[in-house]
């Protein structure tokens, strides 16, 4: 069968569709083909074969609508003869030939892309960064922008990136709307060929600000730490002056009225009460009032030395129950002898002091109940009493005191 007598069949119809794939494929392969390096003989063989599908097509084509229309004049009449006789087979080798080299061509890019550089790769390489990049002519227009960055142009400004300036108006900094992603833009400014173009790189710091703001409320946590230690420090430190100047006090009242109830004892009752021992108390105690003496390292108990100081003024103390072995509540007990044991002789004119102790739970109570004459109104806490109330309530305790029948102080306070 002839390509004439093709006309009259349904191969007509295939020869055309073919052959204009093959042509429009192929010039698309020359295009892609162009712009790679070292490809200069695929490139040249690829226009040859498209150059001789264009001359098939066109004969073709004549060859179609001289069929149709015998009478129409023909470009190349003896070219479209001699085409028109050849054998169909002709025709269609030439077709699948064509295919099987467009074939080979695909294939023969494909491999030399993956294995070399070209420029259609870096682009690629760049829009898959996830940073934006962008590069502007000196007057704003866009040159060159990444896929990133026109995303990051459209989140920001509404738009694709044409022109650079509204992105530079930005600054440093951008937060997108409506999300927590941050991008830090940096630009400079590059030659190339003697034209200077404007280069803006867009980074994401999401993470990066998200930390920063972690930081800074972690900073602003601690700086309101620090303030409230240097208010507490200073708080202590004025805590640590009053309870040195509390103890003190009550060093001095007690001591001071130990010294007149025991010299009032001694001028009362002089045949009770050993001299020489009388007066070296008196001088230990003077000296230690007056500071006059170097401190002494050894281990004191002032419960005991509370016991012989209430001795010394002529007062008996009887103690009952468990008494702490240590500790604060053994302290406070010794300071509500010494008080207990100075009013009773100087104001009760008693000489006995009852010390009841009893443990409930985590707590420990003393009750102290002197003899003597009954007071003869209502106990005002001043002095001794106020610094003995003070100090307990310091640890956590309570004080109590019943005027009648007896002068009773009863003192809770939690065991250490």
């Amino acid at each position: 069968m002839t390509i004439w007598e093709a006309m009259t069949t349904l191969l007509r119809e295939i020869l055309l569709t073919g052959q204009m794939i093959l042509i429009l494929l192929l010039g698309y392969l020359a295009m892609a083909i162009r712009p790679l390096r070292r490809s200069g003989k695929i490139f040249t063989l690829t226009a040859a074969v498209e150059v001789c599908n264009l001359v098939l097509f066109y004969l073709l084509l004549d060859c179609v609508f001289h069929y149709g229309d015998p009478e129409k004049p023909r470009t190349w009449p003896a070219a479209v003869d001699a085409f028109g006789k050849l054998p169909v087979a002709v025709l269609i080798a030439a077709e699948v030939l064509s295919a099987g080299y467009l074939a080979w061509a695909i294939q023969r890019m494909i491999r030399f892309r993956r294995e070399n550089l070209t420029p259609l790769a870096v682009k690629e390489t760049i829009d898959l960064l996830p940073a934006g990049v962008a590069m502007a002519e000196e007057d704003g227009r866009v040159v060159f922008a990444n896929l990133t960055m026109n995303k990051v142009s459209r989140s920001l400004t509404g738009r694709v990136l044409t022109d650079i300036k509204p992105l530079l108006a930005l600054g440093n900094r951008a937060t997108i709307p409506d999300s927590s992603r941050v991008w830090q833009f940096a630009s400079d400014t590059t030659e190339e060929n003697n034209k200077t173009y404007i280069r803006l790189v867009a980074t994401d710091i999401s993470a990066q600000a998200e930390i920063n703001a972690e930081l800074q409320a972690k900073h602003d946590k601690l700086t309101e730490i620090n303030r409230r230690l240097d208010i507490f420090n200073r708080n202590a430190e004025r805590i640590i002056i009053s309870q040195e100047l509390l103890t003190a006090r009550m060093q001095v009242h007690n001591e001071t009225g130990h010294i007149l109830l025991a010299s009032r004892h001694y001028m009362e009752h002089p045949e009770a009460v050993n001299e020489t021992e009388f007066l070296h108390t008196l001088k230990l105690t003077n000296a230690h009032l007056l500071n006059e003496y170097e401190t002494d390292d050894t281990e004191r108990d002032e419960l005991s030395e509370a016991i012989g100081m209430a001795s010394e003024i002529g007062v008996k103390v009887k103690l009952n129950g468990m008494i702490p072995e240590s500790g604060t509540p053994r302290s406070i007990l010794a300071a509500a002898i010494n008080e207990c044991a100075t009013n009773i002789r100087k104001h009760a004119d008693g000489d006995q002091l009852s010390v009841n102790t009893e443990t409930a739970g985590k707590t420990i109570t003393f009750t102290l109940t002197g003899n003597g004459k009954a007071p003869a109104g209502t106990i005002t806490e001043t002095g001794g009493l106020a610094s003995l109330r003070t100090l307990t309530e310091k640890e956590g305790g309570t004080m109590e005191i019943e005027a009648k029948p007896d002068f009773t102080l009863t003192i809770r306070v939690p065991m250490s």
